[in-house]
């Protein structure tokens, strides 16, 4: 089950760099519909809530092979 939680957290640290380096170029233009613009915040944002999620699954995991 780790590798498995490993190898989706790196994919979605590379999808949330991606994203935070297509805002920074959109807003550093000026050049963007604010629809387009929330819509991939509101992607980052999914994206991080779901990082967070796996690295404290992660700990648990980790925490209660410890214990054994």
């Amino acid at each position: 089950m780790t590798d498995h939680l490993e190898h989706r957290l790196k994919h979605l640290e590379i999808e949330h760099a991606q994203l935070d380096k297509r805002i920074d170029g959109l807003e550093s233009t000026g050049v963007f519909g604010d629809v387009t613009l929330e819509v991939l915040k509101k992607q980052r944002l999914h994206i991080r809530d779901e990082i967070v999620k796996i690295k404290l699954k992660m700990a648990y995991e980790a925490g209660n092979q410890e214990s054994d």
